[in-house]
């Protein structure tokens, strides 16, 4: 029975991330479609280039939180069984904030067509490792102010976590065993790839010289 409670939450979690909230918002503040402006596409990036910083922001906030709500949700539940698994005690906390990714990149309630991962894979760090989940928006801030790139400073912020995930499989931590650290791994090493797929677009408009510096779209007064 507890693991199909496990598989119901899993189930909660994409539900959740497939919430459009950069779509919802735009549609309700300003009666936008953002799928029809920039790059076409729902996440957090996109609704800040065309709703504005004000209303971008809050998608952003919005589409970060779906990454962790299970998660917290679970912990708050405070039941041992719905997070570790196994002989082996793994804590599959990530799985859940990697099925909310996967709402988001492809969303039930709009025909599988969502954003980019970056925002929600942020909440779902944030839920499992706080001050790895600052430290990695702090870099990308950093490298979006020199390089006034979104494409290139998410790209950045993946790789930074996946050399700490990397490097923290050979480490002692008081949370997570090595069973876990292992697993952990392979979910953010296949959520680092599927953030580089969906940046390939990006990636050729860089080489180009194409790609769009990102300035914020004033709001109206």
């Amino acid at each position: 029975m507890t693991y199909f409670y496990i598989f119901l939450l899993m189930v909660l979690s994409y539900f959740l991330g497939s919430i459009p909230s950069g779509l919802i918002i735009g549609k309700v503040f300003k009666n936008i479609d953002i799928r029809e402006y920039g790059s076409k596409n729902t996440g957090a990036t996109n609704a800040v280039r065309v709703l504005g910083f004000r209303y971008g922001i809050f998608a952003f906030i919005f589409d970060s939180l779906k990454g962790a709500l299970v998660i917290l949700l679970v912990f708050l539940i405070n039941d041992p069984s719905l997070y570790l698994v196994s002989d082996y005690q793994i804590n599959i906390s990530s799985i859940y904030g990697a099925a909310a990714v996967l709402g988001h990149v492809f969303p039930i309630y709009i025909n599988f067509k969502g954003g980019k991962a970056v925002a929600t894979s942020a909440g779902m760090i944030f839920a499992i490792e706080p001050w790895v989940a600052v430290g990695v928006i702090l870099l990308f801030l950093i490298m979006f102010l020199i390089t006034r790139y979104v494409s290139l400073s998410s790209t950045i912020a993946a790789s930074s976590v996946l050399l700490y995930f990397i490097i923290r499989v050979f480490l002692e931590h008081e949370l997570f065993n090595f069973a876990t650290r292992i697993m952990d791994l392979v979910i953010v090493s296949l959520l680092a790839t599927l953030i580089f797929i969906r940046h390939k677009a990006n990636y050729r408009r860089l080489k180009l010289g194409t790609e769009y510096r990102f300035t914020p779209k004033k709001e109206k007064k």
